[in-house]
């Protein structure tokens, strides 16, 4: 039995929740078919191309550096021409992984004076307990951590970096001790050797009163592309991801163990994904084609910026300009941004849907 009140919000509270969220994909779809184009809803910062993993689902860290990211003043200059524009202001703060940023935390400290709703996503090695409590000091709402697997072997593996999954279990523990006011959520890269999890991963951040849990579809590693290299995704092989050893291939495996993940979402288990996108995981699986039939609304709710200020609408698309060199609102709606929108609806590249497209 998973616990109750004091971990989650009401079943009907969850339900309706998951039914938003999927209206909010309708409604997208019918604004991009339309030609309506808010403002964005959201910022993406990758403020940093380095990582000290080695994920073998990845390709960042196969390319060293050769461009110089941004500095922190040119980050201060870049975040006051944004502020005005992001509907939210919600930022999400990425990578490689953020923390290879020296001036991380006084980049974080800047974005809360512009008014910014932060979430970090990192992979929670550098996650002390003093640097849990700077980020709460700070003012960070909320924290995405990678734990691909409650097995410390496993998870090991699949991030390539020996005792990871001890630092991030240890980084939970010491997040519980912290005052409250920063929220902590997992996020899960479904795989072969994950699929059986799903349901104690779930069960997982329900009894350690996490925030939530995002689960994530296995990407080529063409997806996570090193900025400095190129200025957009590189071609994705045929059959996309299907060859990695990764890839989930107990399928009746993954269906049951969906279905009950869908279950505590309704029952009000703290699971991000609209449920529309979890009931879409299997198919992908099967098929990673299959999900070409749905239009990719991506280009509508956020705005990414790369290490080297460059704007983008998607990662499979080039920049549309750059933040210390032009207008963040003339490049919304520039254009080249409407061409771009235009072109997202029949792009074939495998990454849509399922992880960018929310």
């Amino acid at each position: 039995m998973l616990p109750t009140a004091q971990h989650f919000v009401s079943s009907t509270h969850q339900a309706l929740d998951g039914l938003r969220r999927d209206a909010t994909q309708l409604a997208k779809q019918a604004m991009l078919r339309s030609g309506l184009v808010p403002r964005p809803l959201y910022l993406q910062v990758d403020i940093t191309d380095a990582c000290n993993f080695r994920c073998p689902t990845c390709s960042k860290w196969r390319t060293a550096p050769v461009r110089k990211e941004l500095t922190l003043e040119e980050w201060a200059t870049a975040l006051e021409r944004l502020e005005a524009l992001v509907a939210r202001r919600r930022m999400s703060i990425s990578g490689g992984e953020p923390f290879e940023r020296a001036d991380l935390l006084p980049f974080l400290r800047l974005a809360k004076q512009h008014g910014m709703y932060i979430v970090l996503i990192t992979n929670g090695w550098s996650l002390t307990r003093e640097v849990l409590d700077k980020l709460r000091q700070i003012g960070v709402d909320r924290l995405h951590v990678s734990l691909n697997h409650l097995d410390a072997d496993t998870h090991d593996r699949t991030r390539a970096k020996p005792g990871s999954q001890a630092r991030i279990l240890q980084a939970i523990e010491d997040w519980q001790k912290v005052p409250p006011g920063m929220d902590l959520c997992l996020a899960t890269v479904v795989s072969q050797a994950n699929c059986g999890e799903l349901v104690a991963l779930t069960r997982y951040a329900v009894e350690r009163g996490l925030t939530g849990l995002l689960f994530q579809v296995l990407a080529p590693v063409e997806v996570h592309y090193a900025f400095a290299e190129h200025r957009q995704m590189p071609p994705i092989a045929a059959g996309g991801g299907q060859g990695d050893p990764n890839w989930v291939r107990d399928l009746d495996t993954l269906r049951r163990q969906m279905a009950e993940v869908l279950r505590l979402q309704a029952a009000g288990a703290p699971v991000l994904n609209p449920p529309f996108q979890l009931r879409r995981f299997v198919p992908y699986y099967e098929n990673p084609q299959s999900v070409l039939k749905y239009p990719c609304v991506g280009t509508l709710s956020r705005l990414y910026v790369d290490p080297y200020g460059d704007m983008r609408l998607c990662y499979g698309f080039p920049p549309i300009g750059n933040v210390l060199r032009d207008d963040p609102k003339r490049a919304w709606y520039s254009q080249q941004a409407r061409i771009i929108r235009q072109e997202s609806r029949k792009c074939t590249q495998l990454c849509r849907l399922l992880n960018n497209n929310l």
